[in-house]
């Protein structure tokens, strides 16, 4: 496409609402030269200043029982799915930064593991259990780039944390 032809195409695909984001993912699938403005770093950091703070795509809540799983608690703000794993027996979110979600998830088959999942662009990376057990520790997936701003931290590499609890006695 001509550079002119880029920048009117750049600033309509701006203009996508930050809300449902596969209407970007449906734009970048109509041909290469699309794919390609998207893909640009400069567009998503305009994206990013353009529409501000990121929409909420939902609310997890992690509730502790001592007995069974409780149901999932997750209101949708969009039509994001809950899980990358639609097949999973049970998954629990140990947190959110920079874009991703930390679960540590239990496959038939696969057993307990860990994943960090970018529920936008869809991404997902395993990580194997750490051997310990999980009522044990605290978890927390970062962005470890120094200057990274974290406003698009999307296909980058990322840190995992693990920590026992504080207690304190009085």
């Amino acid at each position: 496409m001509a550079p002119l032809i880029d920048d009117v195409t750049a600033e309509i695909l701006l203009r996508l609402p930050p809300d449902e984001p596969e209407h970007l993912f449906r734009a970048a699938l109509v041909c290469k030269p699309w794919l390609r403005v998207l893909r640009d770093p400069g567009f998503r950091r305009r994206y990013r200043t353009f529409h501000g703070t990121p929409p909420l795509l939902g609310l997890l809540h992690r509730l502790q029982v001592i007995q069974g799983d409780p149901a999932p608690r997750l209101a949708p703000t969009t039509s994001a799915p809950l899980s990358p794993y639609p097949d999973c027996d049970r998954s629990r979110a140990l947190d959110c930064r920079h874009g991703r979600v930390l679960l540590h998830v239990w496959v038939r088959g696969r057993g307990w593991h860990f994943t960090v999942w970018d529920p936008v662009t869809g991404d997902q990376q395993s990580l194997p259990e750490p051997g310990i057990p999980w009522l044990i520790y605290t978890a927390a997936v970062f962005c470890p780039v120094a200057g990274c701003g974290h406003l698009d931290c999307h296909g980058g590499p990322f840190g995992l944390s693990l920590w026992p609890p504080t207690t304190t006695t009085s």
